[in-house]
């Protein structure tokens, strides 16, 4: 009873290491850009196949006591270098990138592991610290304070130190150490919120992200297919596109408009938009007030639209929601008043300018300021897809710029 008890802790552990092997994987997927694959247990723990031509070995090594470091004789480390000097032999690829990336701490001791890290400048530096290792392990062996089953890493020592001198800076040139001593779930959390999902959700999406993505390693291994993942796949049966979509809460600060007004880019002396307001008796002065909302609406929503925030489709919605509320409006205040004279019929059609800017529109879980509404509507009218006379489309329609 006892035993079964003790082995089923060591499987235990055993699996957080399968577990954190798949949260590093999903790290690289997120990253992953467009025509590249990442893979799991393919070529190594992990693999990263990069539009730059470079192709990446990770191996994933995670400790279960928080405080271990990474020691210059550490066997898992031994072991891989060991691995990827055999993977850099079959593999055809000669532009390899080899990935350490582990949950320990760095060994605050010279060696091995801190060369690495600050980059190997003279190779026989290195050759010189293999040695000293090799030598010591040969030592204990010989005056047999160790057997050979008690002290793994020297199969490995060995191996290391008996490749020529070319591989071995190939091998050690290559390599980069990643020392993710932070929160796992917290950088993945953080990676998500880069796709515009709020930081109080972000958790929620990674969750979900890794039950599909589980999901979808299950049903891959079961049937007998590697698990190498391209971009495309990443986002569309991983589900990752929809995740995201569904669950941002995305709201466009249309405060910020106000900042983007000039008058420069619009004249108020041209267009059909001036034309129709100066046709209602609307001054020179409010003219130039309705070019500049014309003017920083516009410049406001190009600058969404180019940094991502925004897109044309959401423009069209917005103008389709100007024009149908505009046609609305127009069309009651014309049918509530009689129109017999030029004046009444100029009033008429300033009051339906003045009202549009009480028009509600909503997009992307926000309000438009009146202003933008207005500065819509004005576009609107430039372009000739609505009007403020009840005989606007006679007067203007096949004369915009």
């Amino acid at each position: 009873m006892a035993e079964d008890f003790f082995e089923k802790v060591a499987a235990d552990k055993s699996q957080l290491g399968f577990d954190y092997q798949d949260l590093v994987c999903l790290e690289y997927l997120i990253d992953m850009k467009p025509g590249e694959i990442v893979g799991l247990e393919v070529f190594d723990d992990v693999h990263h196949e990069r539009i730059s031509g470079t192709n990446a070995l990770i191996q994933v090594k995670h400790s279960v006591n928080d405080g271990s470091s990474l020691t210059n004789r550490d066997l898992d480390l031994w072991k891989t270098l060991y691995n990827w000097s055999k993977a850099s032999d079959c593999l055809s690829s000669s532009n390899l990138e080899f990935v350490f990336f582990t949950n320990k701490k760095m060994t605050a001791r010279n060696g091995i592991v801190q060369m690495i890290v600050t980059g190997i400048s003279d190779v026989s530096d290195l050759i010189e610290e293999i040695l000293i290792i090799k030598s010591d392990l040969e030592a204990k062996e010989k005056n047999k304070k160790v057997d050979a089953t008690e002290n793994p890493i020297k199969q490995y020592v060995d191996y290391i130190y008996g490749l020529s001198r070319v591989k071995k800076e190939k091998l050690f040139n290559n390599i980069v150490i990643i020392f993710s001593t932070d929160k796992i779930f917290k950088r993945l959390a953080s990676k998500i919120e880069y796709f515009s999902i709020e930081a109080s959700q972000s958790l929620d999406v990674v969750h979900h992200l890794i039950g599909v993505f589980r999901e979808q390693k299950y049903k891959l291994i079961k049937s007998g297919q590697k698990l190498s993942i391209d971009y495309e796949t990443f986002r569309n049966k991983f589900q990752f596109n929809r995740i995201i979509k569904i669950s941002q809460d995305r709201k466009i600060d249309f405060s910020r408009y106000h900042q983007f007004r000039n008058a420069n880019l619009i004249d108020p002396k041209d267009g059909v938009f001036a034309k129709q307001l100066f046709d209602i008796d609307i001054s020179p002065e409010e003219i130039t007030e309705y070019a500049i909302e014309y003017a920083s609406t516009c410049m406001y929503i190009q600058k969404l639209i180019d940094e991502g925030d925004f897109s044309e489709t959401e423009n069209e919605s917005i103008n389709a929601e100007v024009f149908s509320s505009w046609r609305t409006l127009h069309r009651r205040l014309y049918n509530l008043s009689e129109i017999d004279t030029d004046s009444k019929h100029k009033c008429v059609a300033r009051n339906c300018l003045y009202e549009v800017a009480g028009i509600s529109v909503n997009v992307s879980n926000s309000t438009m300021s009146g202003a933008m509404v207005m500065g819509k509507s004005i576009e609107l009218s430039d372009e000739c897809r609505i009007g403020w006379r009840h005989d606007w489309r006679d007067l203007y329609d096949g004369k915009t710029k």
